[in-house]
């Protein structure tokens, strides 16, 4: 069963905008609103990291949660935030 000619401009008129929509809609989701988001909130005041495609601070989470387990924890210690969360203590730490 082949596709006559006219079928397949058809399929290219219609299916070509839809998918330039659809990877725009991606790319606006994923990137460029996190983007304008982060740009609002620092002309408000609100300093953070920031935003980082795709993973964010997944990286740096590990590594302050590796780098937390690490260390022993004392008995007597009631504080601890900064061990179980150590990306959210760290960014309070730095950012306020």
């Amino acid at each position: 069963m082949a596709i006559s000619a006219v079928e397949e401009l058809l399929l290219y008129v219609v299916g070509g905008p839809v998918v330039v929509w659809f990877a725009w809609r991606v790319l606006e989701w994923g990137c460029l609103n996190p983007r304008r988001l982060g740009r609002a909130l620092r002309a408000q005041g609100l300093h953070g990291t920031t935003y980082r495609f795709p993973a964010g601070d997944v990286k740096e989470a590990v590594r302050l949660l590796a780098a937390e387990r690490a260390k022993p924890m004392p008995l007597q210690f009631h504080d601890i935030s900064a061990r179980v969360q150590p990306l959210v203590h760290n960014t309070i730490k730095e950012h306020g």
